[in-house]
């Protein structure tokens, strides 16, 4: 019987999820990986073949954690402000996780129009659609207040711009109506 291996890939990946939210990863090297596993770097390359498909891992595990925090928040009135307000204190408080989650890198991921089909993608959609929006045109709204929301997460974390929540508001709520007036 082959002995136990001592380090998983469950826990390379898991340690790797912790020091990119503490770091971010581009921070995360296999030499200092193995040092916070205590072990060589021997475990890592046989639970993955390289960092990058690592990094792959590490991006759909933020995502599933951004998502999962997102659905499982009380939602509060309105609902496409919960939302939008939940993903920018998710850019400010897990900056590291939302420079992974938000990065122009392809990890073979759905196309937003993809990802609204599926059964998150669809809370989504109704977060953000009202009695005055049909539902062949939720999709198309969606899309423009999460490009709306997406670009001000974006500026919020990169610290381009400075708001109180109480201006954030008003941009989303200003946005928002803005483009329901238009579908």
């Amino acid at each position: 019987m082959p002995p136990k291996e001592k380090v998983s890939k469950v826990r390379v990946s898991d340690t790797a999820f912790e020091m990119t939210r503490e770091y971010g990863f581009s921070s995360v090297t296999a030499r200092k990986l193995a040092e916070r596993l205590g072990c060589s770097t021997q475990p890592i390359f046989r639970a993955y073949e390289n960092m990058d498909e690592l990094r792959t891992d590490l991006f759909y595990m933020s995502t599933d954690y951004f998502l999962t925090r997102l659905l499982s928040k009380k939602t509060r009135t309105p609902a496409y402000m919960s939302l939008a307000m939940s993903y920018i204190e998710f850019a400010k408080k897990e900056k590291n996780l939302f420079e992974l989650i938000a990065s122009v890198d392809d990890f073979g991921t759905q196309t937003l129009a993809e990802f609204l089909k599926s059964e998150e993608g669809e809370q989504l959609l109704g977060k953000v659609s009202t009695a005055s929006v049909p539902d062949t045109k939720r999709q198309e709204l969606f899309t423009m207040f999460w490009m709306f929301v997406h670009g001000m997460a974006s500026l919020i974390a990169g610290n381009r711009i400075e708001c109180s929540d109480r201006e954030i508001r008003t941009y989303i709520t200003k946005a928002y109506e803005g483009f329901v007036s238009r579908i």
